[in-house]
């Protein structure tokens, strides 16, 4: 049975943002399984394959929206970058 072992908030701007190595990850200690990722304030584009997303290419991911990221492989991959004229903040919790 996995278990929560860590949590982030990441504020997402015009500057691509990429989920924290040494919190889902850290040397010596658990490393991520499973990712859940919840959007909040404004509209953000992520891609989940390692590509760049751009304001206006990627999948749209809005307040209130929920991405699941099932192994570690698609947590390194993770980018996200703002889409509108407000910031928006995804966070982060972390299985084993």
């Amino acid at each position: 049975m996995s278990k929560v072992f860590a949590h982030e908030e990441l504020t997402v701007d015009y500057a691509v943002v990429s989920l924290t190595p040494s919190v889902y990850n850290s040397s010596g200690g658990p490393s991520a399984s499973f990712a859940k990722i919840q959007a909040e304030d404004g509209p953000m584009r992520y891609r989940d394959d390692g590509q760049d997303p751009s304001p206006s290419n990627g999948d749209l991911f809005e307040d209130g929206d929920i991405i699941e990221l099932p192994t570690l492989e698609h947590i390194r991959k993770f980018k996200v970058i703002r889409s509108g004229s407000l910031l928006g903040k995804i966070t982060v919790t972390y299985e084993d």
